[in-house]
């Protein structure tokens, strides 16, 4: 009985998180090998565009999750009696997966074509600056109630890191890539990304009962 109902709601759920979000992100990362020469790009040239445009899918995808429940969906779920908490990390973690076979597809390309870096700690690097991003957005769209706050808290983060180069941020600096092959502060921006996540779980019903 257990796995009837899990199996519907986590396949209703996964149409409630794909977005066309997803294919804005999906094509901005399409776009990519366009303009590029695999041969040509090196370890510092993979964090270029890693940390400065791949991350920007996290920027994209995310936001909208904050504002799922209005239009009707929450009273459907509080109708089954069904905690918001875990779905909503669900939705988090999807997210999160998608964002990784993306990036990893990306430069699991490029590295095959010829591209001189370090594969999986670029993709690592790349998929936890997406994150954090697309967290950051997240939280804000959920505290303000709207989404275009979301993209503007993120964006902010995003010029901030790029303008003051992390002297401002320290080790929540979000383009540790560019410095190094892999940059350690990166489990603090992971962390950091969940514990966001974990907030808004705990918010949602909030606002949802205010």
């Amino acid at each position: 009985m257990r796995r009837q109902i899990l199996l519907p709601l986590a396949g209703y759920n996964l149409k409630l998180t794909v977005h066309y979000s997803w294919l804005l992100s999906a094509a901005l990362l399409a776009a990519v090998p366009v303009f590029l020469d695999p041969q040509l790009m090196d370890r510092a040239g993979a964090a270029k565009l890693g940390e400065l445009l791949v991350s920007f899918t996290g920027l994209i995808v995310y936001p909208h999750l904050a504002l799922l429940e209005d239009g009707g969906i929450s009273e459907t779920l509080y109708a089954k009696r069904l905690r918001q908490h875990p779905l909503f990390l669900f939705r988090w973690l999807l997210t999160a997966l998608y964002i990784f076979l993306a990036t990893a597809m990306l430069f699991g390309w490029l590295h095959g074509a010829g591209a001189a870096f370090a594969l999986w700690p670029m993709i690592g690097g790349t998929v936890i600056t997406a994150v954090a991003l697309g967290s950051a957005g997240l939280t804000a769209a959920l505290l303000c109630g709207n989404l275009s706050a979301g993209y503007i808290a993120g964006f902010a983060w995003y010029l901030l890191d790029f303008t003051t180069k992390g002297r401002l941020t320290g080790p929540f600096y979000l383009f540790g890539l560019l410095r190094s092959g892999w940059d350690h502060d990166k489990w603090l921006l992971a962390g950091l990304s969940l514990a966001l996540a974990v907030l808004c779980t705990f918010w949602l019903p909030r606002r949802r009962l205010d």
